[in-house]
């Protein structure tokens, strides 16, 4: 199967960069499914979280290559370990070893309520095979105090029993208490959404870190001045010594529309950073994004995205 008869793509995101094994033994998962495609795998160890972006047709072949991802996951990542927890856990933030399982519609006859409903079909089953607590949010969110991931997240792992047992925090589906190594899962469906990160060089680990929060602080859309529907933070990549710029741009197709292309975005960093004495470097892609995105304010190669700009195309 190739993007072109796909209806439909899932961007799941599990807790773990730094076993191959592990990673291995989930991108063999998915592509055991008939019917679904594993089109791209991001990994990163400073987050020490694994992105699969998986497509196909319908909702029977992408809840069977979910729930494959997802025993993977429950039986390999204990996120109580101290690989996984205190120093030793990853920056960013995360609820379960198969932390956010997103359905996104990509073709022209797919439609939002269509991915909400794949993702509640998700959501069910792996609360009964696998006994996981199950969050629905975005498009698929039974109310709009639910629809926000980053609400339904916070507080991690650590503070999942407590967020779980408050008022209006029960899971959808599945026990109230998380799973003691698997935590739990936020099953979504929303638009294309770019996810990318753009490093910053050129001082000390120190600097470069309070730099990325204090850009991230300034451009995200909950700021006045910010750009609409940009979620942004600033993390340490201790690997290699500096920081980044993570960002999450919703309703990527509207953003591009209206001006805040990421070409855009990347130009203002850039001023932000510059302006501080630091420079930036390259752009990381996180999935795949629509090709009319990539080109949408400039070159496609004037991103600098790392691995090239044709291989996050999402409709090659």
């Amino acid at each position: 199967m190739t993007t072109t008869n796909a209806n439909f793509e899932i961007v799941a995101n599990i807790s773990e960069g730094r076993n191959p094994a592990i990673l291995q033994q989930a991108a063999a998962a998915i592509r055991a499914v008939s019917g679904v495609t594993l089109r791209d795998v991001h990994t990163d160890a400073d987050h020490d979280r694994s992105v699969f972006t998986y497509v196909g047709a319908g909702g029977v072949e992408l809840v069977a290559a979910t729930l494959a991802l997802a025993r993977i996951a429950v039986a390999s990542i204990d996120l109580s370990s101290p690989a996984k927890s205190g120093a030793g856990r990853g920056v960013h933030p995360r609820i379960g070893a198969i932390d956010v399982v997103p359905v996104v519609p990509i073709s022209l006859t797919a439609t939002l309520e269509q991915a909400a409903e794949i993702a509640r079909v998700a959501g069910a089953a792996l609360a009964t095979t696998l006994s996981l607590p199950v969050h629905l949010y975005g498009a698929a969110a039974r109310n709009e105090d639910r629809r926000s991931l980053p609400t339904l997240r916070r507080g991690g792992f650590e503070q999942l029993a407590a967020h779980q047992a408050a008022e209006g925090g029960a899971p959808d589906f599945g026990p109230l208490e998380p799973h003691p190594t698997a935590g739990a899962t936020a099953v979504g469906a929303r638009t294309l959404m770019a996810a990318w990160n753009i490093e910053l060089a050129g001082a000390d680990a120190e600097t470069l870190l309070q730099v990325s929060k204090e850009i991230a602080r300034e451009i995200r859309g909950t700021t006045p001045g910010g750009v609409r529907e940009l979620q942004a933070l600033g993390f340490p990549l201790a690997s290699k010594g500096i920081a980044q710029v993570s960002m999450n741009l919703h309703d990527l197709l509207e953003a591009t529309d209206r001006g805040d292309t990421l070409h855009a975005i990347r130009e203002r960093i850039r001023a932000a950073a510059s302006s501080r004495g630091v420079e930036i470097g390259q752009t990381e892609v996180v999935g795949l994004l629509p090709e009319r995105a990539l080109h949408a304010g400039g070159n496609p190669a004037a991103l600098q995205i790392s691995g090239g700009w044709e291989r996050v195309v999402l409709e090659r």
